[in-house]
């Protein structure tokens, strides 16, 4: 049987062609009319300084750096009741992204993580909380906690700069 090169190049370039084109309409669709809703809606916020969606792995990844926030918690908690309502059960994740500055991060690093992961393991909040104390009297600067079932929300805060974390809890 005789197949001709020419007829195979050109089945194979429109296949490779039209390939691309779904592949390309699919990231536009993805891009401009799935998340666009999404996009608008967080650049709407009072709290919320820029905003980015992603798509990894089969589920929608949204990075939100914050504005100073009075109450992580409930900006967080915000924040994924909104996804929720939006991306319909589709499922989803949230990272609060952070620019502190190094002084800020330090301190977490060689710090407050020990003592923050510590009273989450134990479960003494009282005795986390003064040590915090500490540690704002010493740096001067102010560290806000709060908690819920599933997570702890820290807040860092000098004049300078913001440091957010939200820590699983289990």
């Amino acid at each position: 049987m005789y197949i001709d090169k020419n007829k195979l190049r050109y089945t194979i370039a429109a296949f490779l062609l039209s390939l691309l084109i779904l592949m390309g309409g699919q990231l536009l669709f993805s891009k401009f009319v799935a998340y666009r809703p999404l996009l608008k809606t967080f650049s709407q916020k009072e709290y919320v300084d820029q905003v980015n969606i992603k798509k990894e792995t089969g589920r929608v990844i949204i990075e939100i750096y914050l504005k100073d926030v009075d109450n992580l918690q409930e900006t967080y908690g915000d924040i994924y009741n909104t996804a929720f309502g939006l991306l319909k059960g589709r499922p989803f994740a949230i990272k609060i992204l952070n620019k502190p500055d190094e002084y800020l991060e330090n301190i977490y690093n060689q710090e407050v993580q020990f003592i923050v992961y510590e009273g989450i393991k134990t479960g003494e909040f009282f005795q986390m909380r003064s040590h915090l104390d500490q540690l704002e009297a010493k740096y001067k600067i102010d560290i806000a906690v709060f908690l819920d079932d599933e997570n702890l929300y820290l807040k860092i805060k000098n004049d300078r700069s913001v440091f957010y974390k939200i820590i699983k809890r289990s």
